[in-house]
């Protein structure tokens, strides 16, 4: 699969949606993000039950349809909807409320009761119509990753997984262990969900105390830091306009070794195995 990536930084939706009275604040934050520059915006059906990828579609519509080609749209099917022909109409009905004709890549959420090979053959037919472009997984750790891959192997999937989407931050370094080193040796690309952690990462006293030394903002440090990762690739979700830039900026920002060994010292590397974090 030739599919890759062209930003390191996107907006995340989840939780987008949900409020009434917020939808016109969460829809200009998405018009806005893409005025800006953002190229990959996230989603799911489940979050805010569709409602967060109609307001995608409202926002490229305030955009102008003429910005879809420039962006790369992510999304997922729940696993209750993931047999082969549920995954087809959940596309199907994702990319309607989104009022456009493809998902660039489109991953199975968290695994269910369907087996792996009835999703992937349900990928593998949503890309042959050119509904998707590629597609991944999403809160697989190591062992379902290679049950995951075994399934591709059985069916002789002519596309591959690109991505796996998982939770990941400096407070949440677990998937270094043996998960990241699967996904590289499989040149799977990291896309990390709540890079800055559920709320309290950015106002960790260290890290305030790093991001002041350097002249950037914590949110900017826990970004760049994710970004040290080959291949890897953020999603923070913000309906504030000054912090979308701000996070955008964080691809442009290279951690020295220095920075690096203080962070390794305040937020520990894992020694072990530990289960997957998913929130």
């Amino acid at each position: 699969m030739t599919f890759s990536f062209q930003s390191r930084i996107g907006l995340g939706t989840w939780q987008m949606g949900e409020v009434a009275r917020s939808e016109a604040e969460e829809i200009k934050a998405i018009e806005a993000a893409i005025q800006m520059g953002y190229r990959l915006i996230d989603t799911a059906e489940m979050y805010a039950s569709g409602n967060a990828e109609s307001l995608i579609g409202k926002a490229l519509k305030i955009a102008g349809h003429s910005k879809r080609d420039q962006l790369q749209i992510v999304s997922k099917v729940l696993p209750s909807n993931a047999s082969t022909k549920g995954t087809v109409a959940a596309c199907e009905a994702s990319i309607k409320r989104m009022s456009c004709d493809y998902i660039d890549c489109y991953l199975l959420h968290w695994q269910g009761s369907y087996s792996y090979e009835a999703t992937i053959e349900g990928f593998l037919k949503l890309h042959e119509r050119g509904l998707i472009r590629s597609y991944g997984i999403s809160n697989f750790d190591t062992l379902d990753l290679q049950k995951w891959i075994a399934a591709e192997n059985r069916i002789g999937a002519h596309e591959r997984t690109v991505c796996n989407q998982v939770y990941y931050a400096l407070n949440a370094r677990g998937i270094e262990y043996d998960l990241i080193p699967l996904m590289q040796k499989q040149t799977m690309q990291l896309m990390a969900y709540s890079p800055l952690g559920t709320g309290d990462l950015v106002n960790h006293p260290d890290l305030k105390l790093i991001a002041n030394t350097l002249g950037i903002t914590p949110a900017q440090l826990a970004l760049a830091w994710i970004l040290r990762q080959p291949n890897a690739i953020a999603i923070p979700k913000s309906v504030n306009v000054k912090r979308l830039e701000e996070n955008l900026v964080a691809s442009h920002i290279q951690l020295d070794l220095k920075t690096l060994e203080s962070l390794d010292k305040i937020f520990l590397p894992p020694t072990q195995k530990s289960p997957l974090m998913v929130i």
